[in-house]
């Protein structure tokens, strides 16, 4: 439920304002004659041109009135009668009888018998012509010329956009944004009183979950103080509100128009607001998921699509029970102040590799915009891009299968524990079919079934909510596990669509060239609107070591980055909306039932070992697509039902230095092999241009303007080079699959050869040396998160400022380099 504005006291008392050149870092994209006249200059500079200096309104009527006045006579004005005798028709009588003229002398001459069939030529090619440029999706200049319109403006001009703030400094714009969105003000007033020692530990609980009963918060503790809770419930929840608000702001402007500065003497401004009503539901059809989808009667994804037709351009959907559960995880994260894990994994299409900075992506524009705001609410939000880079030397069948979707986590699926990680509160799932059709093929359903198993057995304490997937799958863990499910859209529903390149700028940033219609789709295709990236920025320091490239290449079947910001947006969003409500019943409860929260709304670990125990017991004839694998691929069906850890040198991965193959090694001296890292300094970019609605600069709004530019992303270390791949360690994607499933099959029907047969003698094995690890980034940094440090800028990168994260590294070594000797530890199963 989005709860009102913030109230705020009116402290916005400004003296000795800054002149205009204190601001010059600030981007006026406007200038000074558009933002006179409550941003309508161009046409007042015209209208007084004409007036001779007079600023009175015109209305359309009076418009028309002028330009007839000035062709009968150079002394009419506006709204008089002419000072003529002569009556009005014959001037225009005589006027079209002037311009005309010459044209009717042309077509006499051209219509001729000795000129009429070349008339007649001329006359079809003139028409065909002008049919091809009329329906031209540019329209570029009979739009100027026979239309004064465009979607955004009353002229079409380069920068047609409105923007609220030309003619504003920092403070005015600061003072107008948080009287708007409200601002974050929240502080503990008792904090000298809390308890000094820890309480939140798994000693005090009781068991792992950290699932407090109400007794053992101390009396000084937050969670029992109603006056701290209270308060910051209401802040909490109105930070979420303005959240929401400001990305639906990303793409429908700030709602703000006629803002004014005003002749008094503090500087002050004035303005209105659009329609508060409209944009709130508007908003809630562009990003907030169905919760009312019932998987009881809804039995198919067909049946899915006759209910809720547009899921996919909306928000997606969900179920009641299921959004109840991501309530009570994100209430079980703010009653302990534990950290909030998400996991997105999928395809290198669906991690932003092909062309994209690493901060471009779907995961890192989330994270960037949810990342300060739990940050606030006392919660760390943990996020890990996990999935690999694409192959290179595919053949066309290769990349075919791969193109099929659910290949691409296979891999990771097989040590789940170890790689995504056993804290994981929530999965999105992107590895869909890429090609028409959109649906994944019957193993791909299945490996999608393994992958959610592995996730929901992974944790100790933790269950992840699971977004994507097959419906099926998802249907069968949901009814017959109580797993919390759902399938997110792209929030395409209320984007304007682009009509060609000049009405682009017509809107906001976000949403130029994201949606077409049919008529204008070239433009959304087009690489050149789709891909914004560079390799280096020089700012007169020392060289890279190695040169760079103009940008990063474009990879066929790469996704832009406009669809990773919308598609992180609409993630984002529906966290906020399952975050608002969380509050919103945390509320509720207490203000009858007292603090702190009880333990049934919010405890999980009764929840937690429910949904575990039923995906263990599922059986092949009640959710069969996972044990499907043994005919499909060979894999064991215990697999299904058992957790799997792994170690590798893949990256990224979670806990970097525990899940690496040398952390289980017990040779000495495996050392990764690199170029070393670039130590010197790589220039930040800015997501968002100055000038444009940005959310994360709403959402992190303050009592007061801050002086720090606009978050930088990109880090020192945080960056991945191209990897130079040779021939002899490059494996297809056919050949990949072939080789996991030979050695899980070969381990598992060896078992009971090795049993029967004398074992070698572990003490005459000697850890051979020669060892090397390559193809992989030195340092055990690269986790999946933006804020990995150190992670791939390698002095060999021919792209430095790349930002992804993932390669493919291994162990390698020959015949003269003996044994490598690994000890498996925590065995479950084996």
């Amino acid at each position: 439920m989005d709860p009102p504005e913030e109230d705020f006291e009116n402290d916005y008392e400004v003296s000795n304002y800054p002149t205009s050149e204190d601001y010059d870092d600030l981007d006026q994209p406007y200038s000074s004659n558009y933002a006179n006249n409550n941003g309508n200059g161009y046409y007042s500079n015209q209208r007084k041109a004409i007036l001779g200096g007079a600023d009175n309104h015109l209305d359309e009527a009076e418009i028309e009135g002028l330009v007839m006045a000035n062709n009968v006579t150079t002394t009419s004005r506006v709204g008089s009668k002419s000072k003529s005798s002569v009556p009005p028709y014959l001037h225009y009588a005589k006027e079209l009888q002037r311009r005309l003229t010459p044209f009717i002398a042309v077509l006499s001459l051209a219509w001729t018998p000795q000129y009429r069939s070349t008339s007649c030529i001329a006359i079809i090619f003139i028409v065909f012509l002008s049919s091809v440029i009329l329906n031209s999706e540019e329209n570029a200049w009979h739009n100027s010329l026979l239309s004064h319109t465009s979607s955004k403006s009353a002229f079409v001009y380069k920068n047609t956009k409105y923007d609220p703030f030309a003619s504003l400094n920092s403070n005015q714009r600061h003072y107008i944004l948080k009287s708007v969105y409200g601002f974050w003000g929240f502080f503990d007033g008792g904090a000298d009183d809390r308890p000094k020692e820890p309480y939140m530990t798994v000693e005090n609980a009781g068991n792992p979950f950290l699932d407090l009963t109400e007794s053992k918060f101390p009396e000084e503790s937050w969670q029992a103080d109603a006056v701290y809770a209270n308060h910051f419930q209401d802040a909490g929840a109105k930070l979420v509100v303005r959240a929401k608000e400001a990305i639906y702001a990303t793409y429908h402007g700030y709602g703000l128009k006629n803002v004014q500065t005003t002749d008094e003497a503090d500087d002050s401004v004035t303005w209105e607001l659009e329609n508060i009503d409209k944009r709130l539901q508007e908003r809630i059809n562009m990003f907030m998921v169905n919760q009312e989808v019932d998987l009881g009667s809804i039995t198919s994804a067909e049946a899915l699509d006759e209910f809720a037709p547009s899921w996919r351009e909306k928000g997606g959907w969900t179920t009641s029970r299921s959004w109840d559960g991501l309530k009570r995880r994100l209430l079980h994260a703010l009653m302990t102040n534990s950290p909030f894990t998400v996991v997105v994994t999928g395809s290198w299409q669906s991690m932003g590799y092909g062309g994209n900075h690493g901060y471009q992506s779907m995961a890192a524009t989330m994270e960037n915009l949810l990342g300060p705001l739990f940050d606030k609410l006392n919660v760390q939000l943990v996020v890990r891009a996990i999935g690999l880079p694409p192959l290179q030397g595919l053949n066309s069948q290769d990349e075919k299968d791969l193109m099929i979707g659910g290949r691409s986590t296979l891999i990771h699926s097989l040590g789940w524990t170890s790689i995504y990680g056993s804290d994981v509160d929530m999965v999105v799932w992107d590895d869909y079919n890429l090609e028409e059709t959109g649906k994944l093929d019957e193993t791909a359903n299945a490996l999608f079934d393994l992958f959610a198993r592995q996730a929901l057995l992974a944790g100790d304490t933790s269950l992840p909510f699971l977004w994507g997937g097959d419906f099926e799958v998802l249907r069968n863990l949901h009814e017959k596990a109580d797993v919390d499910v759902g399938q997110l859209g792209n929030a395409l529903f209320s984007v304007e669509e682009t009509a060609s390149a000049s009405a682009a700028s017509g809107l906001e940033w976000a949403a130029q060239f994201l949606k077409c219609s049919s008529k204008s789709k070239r433009y959304c295709d087009e690489e050149g609107y789709n891909f914004d990236s560079h390799c280096w920025v020089d700012h007169g320091g020392d060289a890279p070591p190695t040169p760079q490239l103009d940008h990063i290449p474009v990879l066929p079947t790469a996704i832009g980055w406009r669809m990773h910001q919308i598609k992180g947006y609409a993630l984002s969003y529906n966290i906020l909306a399952a975050l608002d409500d969380a509050i919103d019943f945390w509320a509720e409860k207490t203000i009858f039932e007292g603090h702190p929260l009880t333990d049934e709304n919010w405890h999980m670990g009764e929840y937690i070992t429910n949904v575990q125990d039923k995906v263990k017991a599922l059986v092949e004839a009640d959710a069969p697509h996972c044990f499907q694998l043994e005919a499909q691929m060979k894999l064991p069906k215990r697999l299904c039902t058992n957790r799997m850890k792994g170690r590798t040198e893949h990256t990224p991965r979670a806990n970097p230095v525990d899940t690496s193959l040398r952390a289980v090694l017990d040779n000495s001296d495996v050392s990764v092999e690199s170029a070393g890292l670039y130590e010197g300094y790589l220039s930040d970019d800015v997501i968002i241009p100055s000038g444009e609605v940005n959310p994360i600069e709403i959402a992190n709004l303050g009592k007061n303007p801050s002086n720090a530019r606009q978050r930088r992303l990109l880090r020192k270390g945080w960056l991945r080079q191209r990897l130079m791949r040779h021939d002899g360690g490059n494996l297809s994607g056919r050949a990949l699959l072939n080789n996991v499933k030979r050695s899980i099959v070969k381990s598992a029907t060896s078992i009971g050869e090795i049993e029967s047969q004398t074992r070698r003698r572990l003490d005459k094995i000697e850890p051979g040396e020669g060892w090397k690890v390559l193809h992989t980034f030195p340092g055990d940094k690269c986790d999946g998160s933006i804020s990995s440090t150190g992670c791939g800028a390698l002095k060999s990168s021919e792209c430095l400022l790349e930002g992804h994260q993932g390669s493919r590294g291994g162990v390698w070594g020959s015949e003269s380099t003996g044994w490598l000797v690994m000890k498996a530890s925590g065995v479950e199963s084996g």
